[in-house]
């Protein structure tokens, strides 16, 4: 009890690893803006991309292509070229380079 007082005691050499070191501020706040006590997993995701919401809009595209031929709004010429062309998005390629029969009204040439 003394030693503590008068700062004589030592810690000894096998234990002076395994203490702690004093905290100089909030380590836990690792993101900006993170308030004190809160996760860092707990900020709000980031907002889709633009390559992301085209694969899911292709996806939407096949299901919905699929419901309206089982359905009978559409032949399976319609349905398949709904396939190929969202099969081309997701394959990574980008919509403009789809070539071939997407059952699209073709425009003719501007000259």
């Amino acid at each position: 009890m003394l030693g503590a007082i008068f700062g004589i005691s030592k810690t000894p050499k096998g234990q002076d690893k395994k203490r702690a070191k004093k905290s100089k501020g909030e380590k836990s706040v690792t993101e900006p803006e993170q308030q004190h006590g809160e996760l860092a997993s707990n900020k709000a995701p980031p907002p889709p991309t633009d390559k992301k919401l085209m694969r899911e809009s292709a996806k939407h595209t096949i299901r919905r292509a699929t419901e309206d031929w089982v359905s009978g709004h559409i032949t399976t010429k319609e349905c398949s070229a709904a396939h190929a062309r969202a099969k081309h998005v997701l394959s990574g390629k980008s919509p403009r380079e789809f070539r071939g029969p997407s059952g699209e009204r073709s425009f003719k040439k501007m000259r």
